[in-house]
């Protein structure tokens, strides 16, 4: 956004997809469209704009195995199955060893999409997304593994139209 020239949008909600010029390059913003302020409980000091902040400044992947992305990942596929997204396959290792200054932090859910669970909101706030040492729960609840820094693909990255492949090398 910034190198877009477009800080407007950095912590305003996208109800639809934004199209943002990077010198030629055009690069389309995924929509918002799941993020409601009123799903979502904030600690004190912290705002919705915060949120939306530390989501568009962040890196996001879903987690998963050889065989494919865990079932988040799966039904964000359905939901944008007519646009042809890819998806790339990065070895987790892979990507660590390429991004040595590069921090991952994990979240228990997918943070763009708070729910109300018997009139109870999602917490949202600085806690959201953690560091390995403070994740409480196994990697199995990691749905969503982000980075807050431009990082570099591994040479090995692989390129799909589908979640489960066909896979071939990015270049």
């Amino acid at each position: 956004m910034e190198r877009s020239g477009r800080k407007d949008l950095l912590r305003t909600r996208r109800p639809g997809p934004v199209q943002v010029h990077i010198g030629d390059p055009v690069v389309w913003l995924r929509d918002q469209g799941p993020l409601y302020e009123g799903h979502a409980r904030f600690p004190k000091g912290y705002t919705f704009e915060d949120l939306i902040e530390s989501l568009n400044r962040r890196i996001f992947f879903w987690p998963g195995t050889a065989a494919g992305p865990i079932s988040y990942g799966i039904r964000h596929f359905g939901t944008y199955k007519k646009e042809k997204p890819a998806f790339l396959r990065i070895d987790f290792q892979a990507l660590l060893l390429g991004n040595p200054a590069a921090t991952p932090r994990y979240c228990k859910y997918n943070s763009g999409s708070p729910r109300c669970s018997n009139g109870v909101k999602s917490p949202r706030g600085p806690d959201t997304f953690l560091l390995a040492a403070e994740f409480d729960g196994t990697p199995s609840k990691v749905v969503e593994v982000t980075f807050d820094t431009e990082i570099i693909l591994p040479r090995n990255t692989e390129v799909g139209a589908h979640p489960n492949g066909p896979w071939h090398r990015l270049v």
